[in-house]
């Protein structure tokens, strides 16, 4: 009986030896787990341009109603793009935009116009190609990755609104789930399902760090809601300068409202009218690389970025925006470089400081990336976005 008494003795102490060891394997490979999330967050930080906080007038909910009309959006798409780049007609598009986001309760009109940011008014131009169907990007991370690609249009179109879904509701989707990345964010990334009750709440979730990625979509709503009346002082505008070709502040005119209106081919020819009447316009090459670098048209920008700073070396706003596009681009070397002058000029340029601690730690220069991080922070103690970089620098330097 002793013997047994004994037996059992062991065998349960083993068990609990076998628990313990699991338990500490289980922990370890959560914190190793959550050690590589955060890494992956401080390594894959994107530089931002400008520093955008959610306004009152930006908190419109993911979910809800649409408030423009079919027709009006078709109308609108249609006078930026003339030609967009489907595989169906914009008006069936357009149309399964609004049954699949209905069928969700989406917003399908602000959804819509999400897909526009995505895809340049489906012109493309960047890594995602018309052929595949993917009006959001699902995938896509840079570098020539195309992402997903879907065998209908209304596939397509389907993912987008069911990924949305995933960031600002806890349910499932309503039809079958044909989202790529749906499971993954659930999965993965538990703490951003439902996280986004209004479109600005995309900003560092679908976008990274996208400081104004959920703002750009709601000013293309509000210019869709009210392009007709945009285009009417834009066509005025534009008449002027045709009749005087000879002003540089007509054409000036005509960029504003042009760029105002996210009309950027009558911006880009405006500007190349001001560029006839004065080479040496170093804001005109500077305000066309903005552009370009806005369209996805990497190259034509750094050509006019190098123009205006081959004409004015210390040229602050083309400098930004040079250093800005080479981090977008993973042109890091390059984008630290402009930063460190940008820097010489301007030690307190929290917008530099911020890019370039997060371009140190993605080439793995944790202490110095925390240096320039946290001195955002002495210069703007409330900055969400320089102190949720601390926050994931320090939990990872700690592992």
């Amino acid at each position: 009986m002793k013997h047994l008494n004994y037996l059992q003795y062991m065998g349960r102490l083993m068990l609990c030896v076998a628990f313990v060891l699991v338990l500490a394997g289980f922990t370890n490979g959560c914190k190793a787990q959550e050690g590589q999330e955060i890494h992956h967050r401080i390594t894959h930080y994107r530089p931002v341009s400008s520093w955008e906080g959610l306004e009152d007038t930006d908190k419109v909910t993911i979910m809800g109603a649409p408030s423009i009309s079919q027709e009006q959006m078709v109308q609108y798409i249609l006078s930026r793009n003339s030609n967009p780049k489907l595989n169906c007609t914009l008006e069936e598009l357009v149309a399964y935009y609004y049954e699949e986001a209905g069928s969700e309760g989406v917003r399908p009109d602000i959804a819509l116009c999400q897909a526009l940011k995505e895809t340049g008014f489906f012109k493309y131009g960047n890594d995602v190609k018309a052929m595949q169907n993917n009006y959001c990007g699902l995938g896509a991370l840079g570098n020539n990755v195309p992402g997903y690609s879907f065998y209908s249009p209304q596939r397509g179109v389907r993912a987008h609104i069911q990924h949305l879904l995933a960031y600002s509701t806890t349910r499932m989707p309503n039809k079958e789930l044909v989202d790529p990345r749906f499971m993954v964010l659930v999965e993965k990334y538990p703490q951003y399902r439902g996280a986004a009750k209004y479109w600005p709440d995309l900003n560092g979730r679908w976008a990274v760090p996208g400081t104004t990625y959920g703002q750009d979509i709601l000013r293309l709503w509000r210019e869709a809601k009210h392009f007709q009346e945009l285009e009417k002082g834009l066509n005025k505008a534009l008449d002027t300068a045709q009749r005087q070709a000879n002003s540089v502040e007509a054409w000036e005119r005509v960029y504003s409202l042009a760029y105002g209106d996210v009309n950027y081919d009558i911006a880009i020819l405006s500007i190349d009218n001001i560029l006839k009447l004065d080479k040496k316009n170093v804001d005109a090459y500077v305000k066309r690389a903005n552009i370009y670098r806005e369209w996805g048209y990497n190259e034509k920008a750094l050509a006019d970025y190098d123009s205006a700073l081959s004409l004015d070396k210390n040229n602050y706003t083309a400098l930004s925006g040079r250093a800005y596009l080479y981090a977008s681009i993973q042109e890091n070397k390059k984008a630290l470089a402009d930063y460190d002058t940008l820097l010489d000029i301007n030690p307190a340029d929290t917008v530099a400081l911020y890019n370039h601690g997060c371009l140190l730690a993605d080439e793995g220069y944790y202490n110095e990336a925390m240096e320039d991080l946290t001195m955002v922070l002495t210069l703007e103690p409330d900055n969400e976005i320089a102190q949720q970089a601390v926050d994931d620098l320090r939990a990872y330097l700690k592992k």
